[in-house]
């Protein structure tokens, strides 16, 4: 009987990890540049398996989050300095915390006519920050942004998105909505690859399938609910043995 307690204890656990990152996905579904997460679950010992335990009791699940950099639709905007890649890679951004990677290209520039994004963060460039010179001359429509990266005022180059990307993305994890993390000796491939280009007036919007979200939601909500009524019955089961036991 604890051990079934124990069993559908540990079988809930992961369920309510599950929930939460569902619906943390559903809350950013407008959230430009977002990359939902996902849980993966993993028994840390089964029948298969060699038991470290002679009790063969069932210790718990190894739990894992993942980020799906599966691309969002791009989503055209009036604003020449909103920038999306269609393809792999992320903008790097530079952060109190420390340098971060986002698929959110949603860029204006600070009153000192540094690049920014959307949370005020110095957008990094190939060489540095990026600087855009005179300010109260800059006309929108004069500025250009190529499919590699390059930002031109008046047909003058003044600086490059950085842009990189991953072998995997083993170690990524989120630090905000849409700015990730990665370990400080996770490799980097600079500059966008043959397959990426970087689209000037364009946004990418969140990966996330609120449909496909809310039905996995609601099959886990089902799930739980049942493990919560067998705890229930042989919670009730033992405390009428111990009942017996007394008399």
């Amino acid at each position: 009987m604890i051990k079934g307690i124990q069993a559908a204890e540990t079988s809930m656990r992961p369920k309510m990890m599950r929930l939460e990152v569902i619906a943390n996905n559903l809350a950013n579904v407008s959230t430009t540049g977002f990359k939902r997460e996902r849980l993966f679950v993993q028994m840390l010992k089964d029948s298969s398996a060699p038991q470290a335990d002679p009790t063969g009791e069932l210790d718990g699940v190894k739990v894992t989050e993942g980020i799906d950099l599966t691309q969002g639709s791009l989503q055209q905007t009036t604003n020449p300095l909103d920038v999306a890649l269609q393809g792999r890679g992320f903008f790097v951004v530079d952060t109190p915390r420390g340098v971060r990677y986002t698929r959110n290209g949603s860029f204006h520039l600070a009153t000192d006519g540094t690049l920014v994004n959307s949370d005020g963060f110095p957008v990094a460039g190939a060489n540095g920050q990026i600087h855009f010179p005179d300010l109260q001359h800059l006309q929108q429509g004069t500025v250009s942004i190529t499919e590699t990266g390059e930002i031109l005022v008046d047909k003058d180059t003044i600086g490059k998105l950085r842009v990189v990307d991953f072998a995997d993305a083993t170690g990524l994890k989120k630090d905000t909505a849409s700015l990730i993390e990665a370990p400080p000796e996770k490799p980097v491939q600079e500059g966008p690859g043959p397959a990426t280009a970087v689209k000037q007036g364009f946004v990418e919007e969140s990966n996330v399938d609120g449909v496909e979200e809310m039905i996995a939601m609601t099959e886990l909500q089902r799930s739980f609910e049942t493990d919560q009524k067998v705890l229930q019955a042989m919670d009730d089961s033992l405390t009428k043995t111990m009942e017996v036991g007394k008399l």
